[in-house]
């Protein structure tokens, strides 16, 4: 009996491999489709001192244990996010960017992109919560979860959870997206090509995020935010993909808390 459930779990695995790496082909071969913005030395700065903020807020994260947020901190997060989106934007349009065309944001063929984010989001979650019980698993049992995730299970006031709905599922989709996929990847992809964007763009959003057990499930849901990317050309696309996650992952931690203690 143990053979044979084995024998089923390789099979699912291959078949999964040949499914993903279908779904990874033909997200390249749409770089017809993806925004022409050309990107030059002023919005690479930019990009690069942000995404630099990001990585120096999440350093002490990686030398000690997640420390304990409120409902302050996550307002000031909140604050921050929407700053940083009011001044990517201002700052593109006085470089004279339309940010629409920059980053495909026109509702063009709207129904194929929200089956693709669909499609992105089954093929992902298998090896992202794979990746994160190993993560936990080789951490040992004293591991804490991430500092937000520790406050939606500790506090369970509306506005609370409100909060964290809407910095998880709005703020920081938004504002990672831009950041990631749409100025860095963008630029990285023009000087590098599509592969050296997608693995320097998935490890350093794995690393904003200043969180061990993370870090693999995070790569390979950057992973597929710049595939999605590819495949419809718009930011739209990983934007809804990346707040469905995060909605999925909220879900999970208020339905059964006691997987993530």
């Amino acid at each position: 009996m143990e053979s044979l459930k084995i024998a089923i779990l390789l099979l699912l695995g291959v078949i999964y491999l040949k499914v993903a790496l279908q779904a990874a082909r033909s997200a390249l071969a749409h770089g017809y489709s993806f925004p022409t913005q050309v990107w030059k030395w002023p919005e690479s700065l930019l990009t690069a001192g942000i995404v630099l903020f990001f990585l120096l807020m999440a350093i002490p994260s990686f030398t000690a244990s997640p420390g304990r947020i409120d409902l302050k901190a996550i307002e000031t997060a909140l604050g921050l996010y929407a700053s940083i989106i009011l001044f990517v934007v201002g700052f593109l349009v006085f470089r004279n960017m339309n940010p629409i065309d920059a980053f495909g944001l026109r509702l063009i063929s709207w129904r194929q992109g929200l089956v693709a984010v669909v499609l992105a989001l089954a093929l992902l979650l298998p090896p992202i919560y794979a990746s994160q019980w190993v993560g936990y698993s080789l951490s040992g049992p004293q591991t804490e979860p991430q500092p937000i995730v520790s406050f939606l299970i500790e506090h369970q006031s509306l506005r609370d959870r409100l909060s964290v709905i809407l910095i998880a599922v709005v703020a920081a989709p938004l504002t990672e997206e831009l950041v990631f996929r749409g100025c860095l990847y963008g630029f990285l992809r023009q000087t590098g090509g599509r592969f050296v964007a997608i693995a320097i763009t998935s490890v350093l959003f794995a690393l904003i995020h200043g969180h061990i057990p993370s870090l693999a499930g995070l790569v390979i849901l950057a992973v597929g935010l710049s595939l999605l990317y590819e495949k419809t050309g718009s930011l739209w696309a990983p934007i809804l993909l990346h707040a469905a996650f995060n909605g999925l992952s909220i879900y999970g931690t208020l339905q059964w808390p006691d997987l993530m203690k």
